[in-house]
Protein backbone atom coordinates (compact mmCIF):
# COMPACT_ATOMS: atom_id res chain seq x y z
CA UNK A 1 0.00 0.00 0.00
CA UNK A 2 1.18 3.16 -0.42
CA UNK A 3 -0.24 6.24 1.65
CA UNK A 4 0.37 10.20 1.95
CA UNK A 5 -0.52 11.71 4.84
CA UNK A 6 -1.01 15.37 4.84
CA UNK A 7 0.17 17.47 7.67
CA UNK A 8 -0.75 20.90 8.41
CA UNK A 9 1.35 23.88 9.05
CA UNK A 10 2.43 23.99 12.35
CA UNK A 11 1.95 20.33 12.89
CA UNK A 12 4.58 17.97 14.84
CA UNK A 13 6.24 15.94 12.34
CA UNK A 14 7.69 13.66 15.27
CA UNK A 15 4.08 12.95 16.10
CA UNK A 16 3.03 12.47 13.07
CA UNK A 17 5.55 9.80 12.66
CA UNK A 18 4.76 8.12 15.98
CA UNK A 19 0.96 8.14 14.95
CA UNK A 20 1.57 6.40 11.72
CA UNK A 21 4.37 3.85 13.19
CA UNK A 22 2.01 2.89 15.76
CA UNK A 23 -1.15 2.57 13.41
CA UNK A 24 0.91 0.70 10.89
CA UNK A 25 2.01 -2.21 13.53
CA UNK A 26 -2.09 -1.83 14.48
CA UNK A 27 -2.85 -3.03 10.91
CA UNK A 28 0.28 -5.73 10.68
CA UNK A 29 -1.08 -7.52 13.83
CA UNK A 30 -4.58 -7.40 12.21
CA UNK A 31 -2.72 -9.04 8.82
CA UNK A 32 -1.05 -11.41 11.01
CA UNK A 33 -4.77 -12.29 12.67
CA UNK A 34 -6.00 -12.68 8.50
CA UNK A 35 -6.02 -15.39 6.23
CA UNK A 36 -3.80 -13.68 3.84
CA UNK A 37 -1.14 -13.23 6.85
CA UNK A 38 1.67 -10.40 7.03
CA UNK A 39 3.89 -11.70 4.23
CA UNK A 40 1.90 -9.73 2.39
CA UNK A 41 1.84 -6.96 4.32
CA UNK A 42 4.18 -3.54 3.14
CA UNK A 43 3.09 -0.07 3.37
CA UNK A 44 5.12 2.90 2.25
CA UNK A 45 3.76 5.93 3.90
CA UNK A 46 4.93 9.43 2.44
CA UNK A 47 4.42 12.78 4.81
CA UNK A 48 3.33 15.98 2.66
CA UNK A 49 3.44 18.86 5.16
CA UNK A 50 1.62 22.15 4.87
CA UNK A 51 3.44 25.28 3.93
CA UNK A 52 0.89 27.95 5.57
CA UNK A 53 -2.05 28.09 7.84
CA UNK A 54 -5.72 27.88 6.20
CA UNK A 55 -4.48 26.52 3.28
CA UNK A 56 -6.73 24.14 1.39
CA UNK A 57 -6.42 20.41 1.82
CA UNK A 58 -4.62 19.21 -1.24
CA UNK A 59 -6.59 15.80 -1.80
CA UNK A 60 -5.96 15.38 -5.47
CA UNK A 61 -2.06 16.13 -5.02
CA UNK A 62 -1.80 13.72 -2.19
CA UNK A 63 -3.63 10.99 -4.48
CA UNK A 64 -0.58 11.48 -7.13
CA UNK A 65 1.65 11.56 -4.38
CA UNK A 66 0.47 8.08 -3.07
CA UNK A 67 0.36 6.38 -7.03
CA UNK A 68 3.79 7.66 -7.86
CA UNK A 69 5.34 6.32 -4.63
CA UNK A 70 3.76 3.07 -5.43
CA UNK A 71 5.03 3.25 -9.01
CA UNK A 72 8.62 3.80 -7.65
CA UNK A 73 8.28 0.67 -5.21
CA UNK A 74 7.73 -1.18 -7.78
CA UNK A 75 10.36 -0.48 -9.93
CA UNK A 76 12.82 -1.60 -7.01
CA UNK A 77 11.75 -5.23 -7.81
CA UNK A 78 10.26 -5.37 -11.51
CA UNK A 79 11.60 -4.11 -14.54
CA UNK A 80 8.40 -2.09 -15.76
CA UNK A 81 5.07 -0.95 -15.12
CA UNK A 82 3.70 -3.70 -17.52
CA UNK A 83 2.56 -6.06 -14.89
CA UNK A 84 1.69 -3.30 -12.28
CA UNK A 85 -2.15 -2.74 -11.47
CA UNK A 86 -3.32 -0.27 -8.66
CA UNK A 87 -6.46 -0.36 -6.28
CA UNK A 88 -7.23 3.73 -6.35
CA UNK A 89 -9.20 3.77 -2.82
CA UNK A 90 -9.34 6.28 0.51
CA UNK A 91 -8.27 4.96 3.66
CA UNK A 92 -11.40 4.99 5.61
CA UNK A 93 -13.19 2.24 3.57
CA UNK A 94 -13.00 -1.62 4.76
CA UNK A 95 -12.41 -4.31 2.16
CA UNK A 96 -14.32 -7.78 1.83
CA UNK A 97 -12.41 -10.62 3.56
CA UNK A 98 -12.36 -12.17 0.07
CA UNK A 99 -10.82 -9.11 -1.94
CA UNK A 100 -7.03 -9.73 -1.59
CA UNK A 101 -7.70 -13.16 -3.22
CA UNK A 102 -9.85 -11.90 -5.73
CA UNK A 103 -7.59 -9.39 -6.78
CA UNK A 104 -4.33 -11.39 -7.03
CA UNK A 105 -6.01 -13.96 -8.91
CA UNK A 106 -4.89 -15.11 -12.39
CA UNK A 107 -8.48 -14.06 -13.57
CA UNK A 108 -7.24 -10.87 -11.98
CA UNK A 109 -4.36 -10.31 -14.29
CA UNK A 110 -5.97 -11.35 -17.32
CA UNK A 111 -8.81 -8.53 -16.85
CA UNK A 112 -6.80 -5.97 -15.75
CA UNK A 113 -3.07 -6.13 -17.21
CA UNK A 114 -4.34 -8.12 -20.64
CA UNK A 115 -7.91 -7.08 -21.51
CA UNK A 116 -6.91 -3.58 -19.68
CA UNK A 117 -10.25 -3.20 -17.70
CA UNK A 118 -11.09 -0.77 -15.50
CA UNK A 119 -12.79 -3.06 -12.59
CA UNK A 120 -15.36 -1.43 -10.11
CA UNK A 121 -14.95 -2.56 -6.38
CA UNK A 122 -18.99 -1.58 -5.09
CA UNK A 123 -18.60 1.24 -2.28
CA UNK A 124 -21.13 0.61 0.74
CA UNK A 125 -21.58 3.32 3.59
CA UNK A 126 -22.60 1.97 6.91
CA UNK A 127 -24.46 4.06 9.49
CA UNK A 128 -23.18 1.84 12.67
CA UNK A 129 -19.68 1.00 12.92
CA UNK A 130 -20.12 -2.93 12.17
CA UNK A 131 -17.54 -5.22 11.15
CA UNK A 132 -18.80 -6.18 7.02
CA UNK A 133 -16.65 -7.95 5.96
CA UNK A 134 -18.36 -10.81 4.39
CA UNK A 135 -21.24 -10.74 2.13
CA UNK A 136 -23.88 -12.11 4.31
CA UNK A 137 -23.07 -9.82 7.15
CA UNK A 138 -23.09 -6.63 4.52
CA UNK A 139 -26.37 -8.03 3.46
CA UNK A 140 -27.93 -8.21 7.00
CA UNK A 141 -27.26 -4.49 7.12
CA UNK A 142 -29.03 -3.85 4.23
CA UNK A 143 -31.74 -5.59 5.00
CA UNK A 144 -31.90 -3.90 8.34
CA UNK A 145 -31.46 -0.32 6.66
CA UNK A 146 -27.35 0.35 8.70
CA UNK A 147 -25.85 0.25 5.31
CA UNK A 148 -26.72 1.32 1.60
CA UNK A 149 -25.23 1.73 -1.40
CA UNK A 150 -22.00 4.68 -0.97
CA UNK A 151 -23.80 8.28 -0.82
CA UNK A 152 -26.90 6.91 -2.75
CA UNK A 153 -29.35 9.11 -0.22
CA UNK A 154 -27.39 12.20 -0.89
CA UNK A 155 -25.36 12.07 -4.12
CA UNK A 156 -26.79 9.14 -5.99
CA UNK A 157 -25.07 10.30 -9.18
CA UNK A 158 -21.67 9.20 -7.66
CA UNK A 159 -22.57 5.39 -7.19
CA UNK A 160 -25.45 4.38 -8.58
CA UNK A 161 -24.15 3.34 -11.48
CA UNK A 162 -22.65 0.72 -10.42
CA UNK A 163 -26.43 -0.75 -10.44
CA UNK A 164 -26.82 -2.29 -6.59
CA UNK A 165 -29.10 -4.61 -7.63
CA UNK A 166 -27.30 -6.26 -10.33
CA UNK A 167 -24.33 -6.37 -7.79
CA UNK A 168 -26.79 -8.35 -5.37
CA UNK A 169 -28.36 -10.18 -8.06
CA UNK A 170 -24.78 -11.51 -9.87
CA UNK A 171 -22.92 -12.02 -6.11
CA UNK A 172 -25.64 -14.25 -4.53
CA UNK A 173 -25.41 -16.49 -8.13
CA UNK A 174 -21.51 -16.84 -7.57
CA UNK A 175 -20.42 -20.48 -6.03
CA UNK A 176 -18.69 -19.38 -2.34
CA UNK A 177 -14.96 -19.03 -3.30
CA UNK A 178 -15.25 -19.34 -6.26
CA UNK A 179 -12.89 -17.04 -7.82
CA UNK A 180 -12.99 -17.64 -11.20
CA UNK A 181 -16.84 -17.29 -11.37
CA UNK A 182 -16.28 -13.92 -10.03
CA UNK A 183 -14.83 -12.68 -12.45
CA UNK A 184 -17.11 -14.73 -15.30
CA UNK A 185 -20.06 -12.67 -13.91
CA UNK A 186 -18.25 -9.42 -13.58
CA UNK A 187 -21.44 -7.22 -15.73
CA UNK A 188 -20.24 -4.10 -17.69
CA UNK A 189 -21.62 -0.43 -16.95
CA UNK A 190 -21.52 2.92 -18.51
CA UNK A 191 -20.26 6.07 -17.42
CA UNK A 192 -22.36 8.55 -16.46
CA UNK A 193 -21.71 11.92 -15.32
CA UNK A 194 -20.64 12.41 -11.73
CA UNK A 195 -20.03 8.74 -11.49
CA UNK A 196 -16.48 8.40 -9.16
CA UNK A 197 -16.26 4.66 -8.32
CA UNK A 198 -13.30 3.04 -6.31
CA UNK A 199 -11.98 1.23 -9.06
CA UNK A 200 -8.62 -0.99 -10.25
CA UNK A 201 -6.78 -0.60 -13.03
CA UNK A 202 -3.68 -0.86 -14.85
CA UNK A 203 -1.09 2.01 -13.56
CA UNK A 204 0.24 2.58 -16.59
CA UNK A 205 -3.32 3.66 -17.45
CA UNK A 206 -4.31 5.76 -14.22
CA UNK A 207 -3.74 9.58 -15.75
CA UNK A 208 -2.68 12.44 -12.82
CA UNK A 209 -5.26 13.86 -11.12
CA UNK A 210 -5.44 17.15 -11.73
CA UNK A 211 -4.44 19.23 -8.70
CA UNK A 212 -6.04 22.15 -8.96
CA UNK A 213 -8.99 20.47 -6.83
CA UNK A 214 -8.33 21.45 -3.07
CA UNK A 215 -10.41 20.48 -0.36
CA UNK A 216 -14.15 19.08 -0.98
CA UNK A 217 -15.81 18.69 -3.82
CA UNK A 218 -15.40 16.97 -7.66
CA UNK A 219 -11.63 16.12 -6.95
CA UNK A 220 -12.56 12.28 -7.68
CA UNK A 221 -15.05 13.24 -10.14
CA UNK A 222 -13.17 14.74 -12.42
CA UNK A 223 -10.40 12.31 -12.61
CA UNK A 224 -13.41 8.97 -13.21
CA UNK A 225 -14.33 11.27 -15.71
CA UNK A 226 -10.65 11.33 -17.25
CA UNK A 227 -10.32 7.35 -17.04
CA UNK A 228 -13.95 7.50 -18.65
CA UNK A 229 -12.75 9.10 -21.32
CA UNK A 230 -9.50 6.96 -22.23
CA UNK A 231 -11.60 3.96 -21.80
CA UNK A 232 -14.52 4.97 -24.09
CA UNK A 233 -16.94 5.13 -20.59
CA UNK A 234 -16.74 0.90 -19.88
CA UNK A 235 -16.23 0.01 -16.28
CA UNK A 236 -16.54 -3.58 -15.03
CA UNK A 237 -18.04 -4.25 -11.57
CA UNK A 238 -16.94 -7.30 -9.71
CA UNK A 239 -19.74 -9.14 -7.62
CA UNK A 240 -19.05 -10.42 -4.48
CA UNK A 241 -16.29 -8.01 -3.18
CA UNK A 242 -16.95 -4.58 -1.98
CA UNK A 243 -15.88 -1.79 0.00
CA UNK A 244 -17.44 -0.29 3.45
CA UNK A 245 -16.90 2.69 5.23
CA UNK A 246 -18.86 4.31 8.49
CA UNK A 247 -20.46 7.55 8.12
CA UNK A 248 -18.39 10.46 9.94
CA UNK A 249 -18.73 13.51 10.56
CA UNK A 250 -18.66 16.38 7.48
CA UNK A 251 -15.64 17.87 7.67
CA UNK A 252 -13.96 20.99 7.45
CA UNK A 253 -13.68 21.35 3.81
CA UNK A 254 -17.10 20.40 3.24
CA UNK A 255 -18.42 23.30 5.40
CA UNK A 256 -16.47 25.56 3.50
CA UNK A 257 -18.38 24.72 0.13
CA UNK A 258 -21.63 23.51 1.42
CA UNK A 259 -21.67 23.77 5.28
CA UNK A 260 -24.33 27.04 5.17
CA UNK A 261 -25.89 29.47 2.69
CA UNK A 262 -23.37 32.29 3.65
CA UNK A 263 -21.53 34.57 0.96
CA UNK A 264 -18.78 33.35 1.28
CA UNK A 265 -19.64 29.34 0.40
CA UNK A 266 -21.67 30.11 -2.05
CA UNK A 267 -18.79 31.72 -4.01
CA UNK A 268 -16.75 29.06 -3.28
CA UNK A 269 -19.54 26.86 -4.83
CA UNK A 270 -19.28 29.47 -7.74
CA UNK A 271 -15.30 28.67 -8.24
CA UNK A 272 -15.75 25.26 -7.92
CA UNK A 273 -18.27 25.16 -10.46
CA UNK A 274 -15.92 27.24 -12.73
CA UNK A 275 -13.14 25.47 -11.96
CA UNK A 276 -14.97 22.05 -13.06
CA UNK A 277 -16.68 23.74 -16.09
CA UNK A 278 -13.02 24.35 -16.99
CA UNK A 279 -11.75 21.17 -16.42
CA UNK A 280 -14.04 19.27 -18.56
CA UNK A 281 -13.08 22.12 -21.45
CA UNK A 282 -9.96 20.91 -21.28
CA UNK A 283 -10.98 17.16 -21.02
CA UNK A 284 -12.98 17.23 -24.11
CA UNK A 285 -10.10 19.11 -25.83
CA UNK A 286 -7.25 16.41 -25.25
CA UNK A 287 -5.25 18.52 -22.47
CA UNK A 288 -3.10 16.81 -19.97
CA UNK A 289 -4.73 17.69 -16.31
CA UNK A 290 -3.17 20.53 -14.50
CA UNK A 291 -0.51 19.24 -11.78
CA UNK A 292 2.48 20.88 -10.29
CA UNK A 293 6.02 20.76 -11.42
CA UNK A 294 6.78 18.57 -8.54
CA UNK A 295 4.28 15.97 -10.34
CA UNK A 296 5.27 16.22 -13.64
CA UNK A 297 8.93 15.69 -12.46
CA UNK A 298 8.02 12.48 -10.53
CA UNK A 299 6.16 11.39 -13.25
CA UNK A 300 8.88 11.86 -16.14
CA UNK A 301 11.73 10.18 -13.96
CA UNK A 302 9.70 7.29 -13.22
CA UNK A 303 9.04 6.63 -17.02
CA UNK A 304 12.29 7.55 -18.06
CA UNK A 305 13.90 4.86 -15.38
CA UNK A 306 11.62 2.54 -16.63
CA UNK A 307 12.80 2.57 -20.27
CA UNK A 308 15.94 2.71 -19.24
CA UNK A 309 15.03 -0.65 -17.11
CA UNK A 310 13.74 -2.33 -20.40
CA UNK A 311 16.18 -1.32 -22.14
CA UNK A 312 19.26 -3.07 -20.02
CA UNK A 313 16.90 -6.08 -19.83
CA UNK A 314 16.54 -6.41 -23.45
CA UNK A 315 20.01 -6.17 -23.54
CA UNK A 316 20.69 -8.87 -21.46
CA UNK A 317 17.83 -11.50 -22.80
CA UNK A 318 19.87 -11.69 -25.96
CA UNK A 319 22.52 -13.53 -24.39
CA UNK A 320 19.95 -14.94 -21.78
CA UNK A 321 17.49 -17.58 -21.30
CA UNK A 322 13.72 -15.50 -21.10
CA UNK A 323 13.05 -14.16 -17.87
CA UNK A 324 9.31 -15.40 -16.78
CA UNK A 325 7.89 -12.50 -14.22
CA UNK A 326 4.74 -12.79 -11.92
CA UNK A 327 1.37 -12.00 -13.65
CA UNK A 328 -0.13 -11.86 -10.55
CA UNK A 329 0.92 -9.09 -8.94
CA UNK A 330 -1.39 -5.98 -7.97
CA UNK A 331 -0.23 -2.75 -5.91
CA UNK A 332 -2.45 -0.70 -3.78
CA UNK A 333 -2.59 2.76 -4.01
CA UNK A 334 -4.44 3.97 -0.57
CA UNK A 335 -4.30 8.07 -0.62
CA UNK A 336 -5.59 9.44 2.64
CA UNK A 337 -8.56 11.93 3.07
CA UNK A 338 -8.42 13.67 5.75
CA UNK A 339 -12.18 13.17 8.32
Amino acid sequence: ASIAVYLKHGESRLDAQRAILSTIEVARRHADNSPVGSFNFDVAVTIVEGCMDDEPYPINYLRNVAHLEARRQHLRFHSSFDKLGVFLIDVDFRPSANLHEVLHSSSAADSILKQRRVIVCSAFESCVDCNTMSLASLKECVQKGQAEGFHLSHFPQGHSPTRFSKFWNESLRCEDNNVEEYWRRSYKVQYEKFFEPYIIMASSEVPLYDERFQGYGLNKVSHLAAVARQKGGEFFVLPRVFLVATVHERSESWSNIYGSQSDETKFNQLVLKGLYKNFTMRLEDGEEPVVSENTREKQYSLFSQERINKQKEKTSQSDQFPIHENLHHVTTSLPIISA
